[in-house]
């Protein structure tokens, strides 16, 4: 998808306030993650709080290196320790909204700051190595998004 971006200033706007006006030949998958993203801006935080045991952590979304969940139990990597908690990946997915987070698989979210190098696999399938020296795997489902977004 290219995208071509226009600065308009009116004065009529308050200042506190953005209009963005999106226009596309039809509304497909690439414009709804985009607007998903334009809206998830007005809810940025770079902090996200992780329910751990009987206390919550804060940790800062640069920080998060991947996620992967085991039935209804998240595994969240940082770069200074692993956290489990309850939950599920794909509410966890829409809380990481500042769209360095990417989904490679039925059951993982990658950081894509922290995503060293991808090597071939097997049936098609990808590995991703994290900063942290992780290895996940990429689903042939998820690898085009994901080579997308890479400018790939």
């Amino acid at each position: 998808m290219k995208i071509e971006i226009n600065y308009q200033q009116e004065g009529d706007i308050p200042t506190d306030k953005v209009k963005v006006t999106v226009k596309a030949q039809s509304f497909s998958d690439d414009v709804q993650r985009l607007l998903r993203t334009i809206k998830n801006l007005d809810n940025y935080t770079d902090v996200v709080p992780l329910a751990v045991e009987d206390r919550v952590v804060m940790v800062q979304l640069d920080e998060i290196i991947a996620i992967e969940v085991y039935k209804n139990e998240l595994t969240v990597y940082t770069q200074a320790k692993v956290y489990k908690l309850k939950g599920k990946l794909k509410e966890m997915y829409q809380r990481l909204n500042n769209g360095d987070f990417i989904q490679i698989s039925k059951s993982a979210l990658i950081n894509l700051n922290h995503l060293s190098s991808l090597e071939a696999s097997f049936s098609g399938n990808m590995l991703a190595f994290m900063d942290n020296d992780e290895k996940l795997t990429v689903s042939r489902k998820y690898l085009i998004q994901l080579k997308e977004s890479l400018g790939m």
